[in-house]
């Protein structure tokens, strides 16, 4: 959306103005700025911004009763309105958000208007009006509109959202506020359940990124134990002299998934969950610059030898002799279902299932299906 600015109307005009405003103010702040002129343009700012969020709010409403966003081609509201954010949908989408959800002249609205909100607060401070007690009367909801207002200028996001959740303590008791607030976080953690999703996607540089979203229980958790992996004392004990914090805690990632105890986790295609990577033993004894590559059997990732044989140092070693009686597969086909050790060595045959055009994982696979290769 391309909007031409009508200088002639009484809107266009003042929004020329605020253009000046800032052409003037720039090259004020370019030629330098004292540490207190600094910070006192840092706060003018944010206040500002939140004026003027206030008003592309107002615009929001009107856009979207307009049905304007048909009108331009666009997918929806929260599209059209990503267009003037940067081409962000999701922007544009929590613009349209506060619009709909913040009622207009409510004491959050015209706080955001004051320049006293953020967007955000007044988008956390509405659902926990929202979430109050049905029997809450309209004056107690007012108490705690206010309440919340006042304790944005002091408060976190995440601890305004914690106080919205048990704002009722202004009227209420504290029996009926627990049992309010416990369900609350019930329903957000099966909300949280649901929500929960997690992708990887090879780059094709030897890397893999992804993407997650976990509930906030077990991010605290992961957090919790990513940032002992990647404590500066322990990178510094390791000889890892690394500056940046996400690296180390990609890093101290790695570590945490080599180390996961596998004989602890669920059965996952007929066994405990086992990482199989195939080396010859003469390349994992000799020298290492002579050594070929391993393999992860489970999806075919080629391993150099160093990285190979750090890993073997914590494994358990599993020989699998082939062209001769071996483990895996003398255990006889008596069982209607496969044993450990011969599943353990048809995911190093097959790298996953055998049947045609199949790239299920080995732990995946159905072993005992009439389509597995020589009849296995």
């Amino acid at each position: 959306m391309v909007a031409v600015l009508n200088e002639t109307t009484p809107l266009g005009a003042e929004l020329a103005a605020l253009q000046g405003v800032i052409d003037r103010l720039d090259p004020l702040v370019r030629a330098g700025l004292t540490p207190a002129e600094a910070q006192q343009l840092s706060a003018a700012v944010g206040r500002v911004k939140n004026r003027l969020d206030a008003l592309a709010v107002r615009a929001a409403r009107v856009i979207h009763d307009s049905r304007l966003a048909r009108r331009h081609g666009a997918a929806s509201t929260g599209d059209l309105l990503g267009r003037d954010l940067g081409n962000d949908r999701s922007a544009g989408n929590r613009l349209l958000g506060v619009a709909r959800d913040v009622p207009e002249e409510s004491l959050t609205d015209q706080a955001l208007s004051s320049g006293d909100l953020t967007l955000n607060q007044a988008r956390i401070i509405t659902d926990g009006l929202n979430n109050l007690p049905t029997n809450t009367t309209p004056e107690q909801r007012v108490l705690a509109e206010q309440a919340l207002i006042a304790d944005a200028r002091t408060y976190t996001p995440r601890d305004l959202r914690a106080r919205a959740d048990r704002i009722a303590d202004q009227w209420a008791d504290k029996t009926t506020v627990d049992r309010h607030e416990s369900e609350l976080l019930v329903e957000r953690e099966q909300h949280a359940w649901e929500q929960t999703r997690l992708s990887m996607w090879a780059n094709g540089d030897g890397t893999t990124s992804g993407r997650f979203t976990i509930p906030d229980a077990q991010a605290a958790m992961l957090k919790t134990v990513l940032d002992a992996y990647a404590s500066p004392r322990r990178a510094s004990m390791l000889g890892r002299e690394i500056d940046d914090y996400t690296t180390r805690v990609g890093q101290g990632f790695c570590e945490l998934i080599e180390r996961v105890p596998t004989d602890r986790l669920p059965n996952h295609g007929g066994n405990n969950v086992l990482v199989t990577v195939n080396m010859d033993l003469a390349d994992l004894e000799g020298r290492i610059e002579d050594a070929a590559p391993g393999t992860i059997t489970t999806d075919g990732t080629r391993l150099s030898p160093g990285q190979t044989r750090r890993l073997a140092c914590d494994a358990k070693l599993l020989p699998q002799v082939f062209a001769g009686e071996s483990v895996p597969l003398d255990l006889g086909r008596e069982e209607r279902l496969f044993t450990r050790h011969q599943r353990i060595a048809i995911a190093n045959r097959d790298a996953g299932c055998a049947a045609p055009d199949c790239d299920r994982p080995p732990g995946m696979e159905p072993s005992h299906h009439g389509h597995s290769r020589d009849g296995v």
